[in-house]
């Protein structure tokens, strides 16, 4: 029977997760701690909207009149809800005295319950109504924020994108790094890296997208190649504006199938009645006060278009925020520079001098395994098909291949670079912040240093 089966998924919840009922003032503190995390939350997706005034005012009136809507729903409904209570309070007793449900019981509580549900739908197309004038206040680029928000309580570094739970750069960051790195390789090296690079692009699209068509892979390094090309050929400010957007054509295949999974998820929502995300969180009566807060404090600002908005302001190459107290942790295995330089407590005029080194160094990493082979093999695209694969042995056998034209291996030359590199941060860092750098065991080959450069 549905209602039994409803009852059972209820009975099913986590009890023993629920360690904050355990008393009354427990519960009221909980409370306090719920109804911050949200108002906490709401405001991290209000900051990433960039909303103008007059949009701050309209979304504060629609959350309002969507929490009257629920009210008058509430109280219009009072007595069914009381009455469907009742049922089950019935069909409770019964359950618990001898597990006989009487027929009439049955076809109440099933009557009650299909009342409920009636409500319950009659309120919800109300609300799909005013989500219709909320989306019409939205940009594309908005709606699309709105729509891939994950609750947060603390927002990531980056405040172009301050809505992503626990990314402390953009979303595709990564991807900018590697287009930045393709701008400043000499002639002679781009193509081979940048084929490389494509096709770790490639590895990954399969495993979402499947096995490319015939023919299709190599159309699509082709599409690339023109867009490495197009980016090599841009001027410093013109690249780090369309950065963003640059990284979302080179990964367009995922990207496409990625909007087109969200715009299914969003229709079926919409089809079982049900609000987009976009609805939930912005016609939250929450959201009202949170907004009418914000207008107060914030002086009114220009339409923004948040695809064109830059990377969050900082003391540049180094990537910090201007207020930025020192990192206490040292940074991860594949940091930002940006990271180094908040951990080190690094000057603007240090962070210069080490993104320059470690930029050069790593040029000269890439130069050197693309360099065209008599066999003709590309070793650092077999060598980042073996990391993707996991198999790290063979991948670092490679380095033991001799360079071409030269009695060295790739690793003694490596080892060279990064020898000269270190030399370099020595004096750039100082001693002691350099030594502090060592004992992490940072990899500078790993380090992402980004585009950006220190107000000079």
């Amino acid at each position: 029977m549905k209602t039994l089966a409803v009852l059972l998924s209820m009975l099913a919840q986590e009890w023993e997760h629920s360690f904050d009922d355990a008393d009354p003032d427990t519960r009221i503190r909980a409370a306090s701690i719920r109804r911050l995390q949200e108002d906490v939350s709401l405001l991290n997706l209000i900051n990433g909207l960039y909303l103008t005034r007059e949009q701050s005012e309209r979304i504060a009136a629609l959350a309002r009149e969507a929490g009257g809507l629920r009210d008058s729903a509430i109280r219009r409904h009072a007595g069914l809800m009381k009455e469907f209570e009742a049922a089950l309070a019935e069909l409770r007793k019964h359950l618990a005295a001898c597990g006989h449900i009487p027929p009439e019981l049955e076809r109440l509580v099933q009557e009650k319950e299909l009342a409920v549900n009636a409500a319950r739908q009659d309120y919800a197309e109300g609300l799909r109504a005013i989500e219709k004038r909320l989306a019409a206040l939205l940009t594309p680029a908005q709606r699309r924020v709105a729509e891939e928000f994950n609750p947060c309580i603390i927002p990531p570094h980056d405040l172009k994108d301050p809505v992503r739970v626990g990314q402390s750069r953009g979303e595709h960051r990564d991807i900018e790094d590697q287009l930045e790195m393709l701008r400043h390789l000499p002639e002679k090296a781009w193509k081979p890296v940048a084929e490389a690079f494509f096709e770790l692009y490639f590895s990954f699209q399969e495993n979402f997208l499947g096995p490319f068509e015939a023919g299709k892979r190599k159309s699509e390094m082709e599409r690339l190649l023109r867009l490495a090309q197009r980016i090599r050929s841009m001027s410093d400010e013109d690249f780090e504006l369309g950065k963003s957007e640059l990284a979302l054509e080179a990964i367009r295949p995922i990207r496409e199938h990625h909007d087109r999974a969200q715009e299914l998820s969003a229709y079926f929502t919409r089809a079982s009645g049900g609000l987009t995300k976009a609805g939930k969180y912005l016609l939250n009566p929450r959201i009202a006060p949170l907004l009418e807060e914000k207008i107060r404090h914030v002086c009114e600002t220009p339409k923004a278009d948040l695809d064109r908005i830059p990377a969050a302001g900082s003391c540049g190459s180094c990537g910090r925020p201007a207020a930025a107290r020192p990192r206490r942790e040292p940074p991860g295995p594949e940091p930002h520079l940006g990271e180094i330089a908040e951990w080190l407590d690094l000057s603007c005029e240090e962070a210069d001098k080490v993104r320059e080194a470690v930029s050069r160094a790593q040029v000269e990493l890439l130069t050197l395994l693309s360099s065209e082979r008599d066999d003709g093999r590309n070793v650092l695209s077999e060598f980042l098909k073996k990391l993707l694969a996991k198999q790290e042995n063979e991948a670092f056998a490679l380095l033991w291949l001799k360079v071409p034209g030269s009695e060295q291996t790739y690793f003694e030359r490596l080892a060279r670079i990064k020898e000269d590199a270190e030399s370099i941060l020595e004096r750039a860092m100082g001693a002691g912040k350099f030594d502090k750098y060592r004992e992490a065991g940072v990899d500078l080959f790993k380090i992402k240093t980004g585009g950006l450069r220190c107000a000079k």
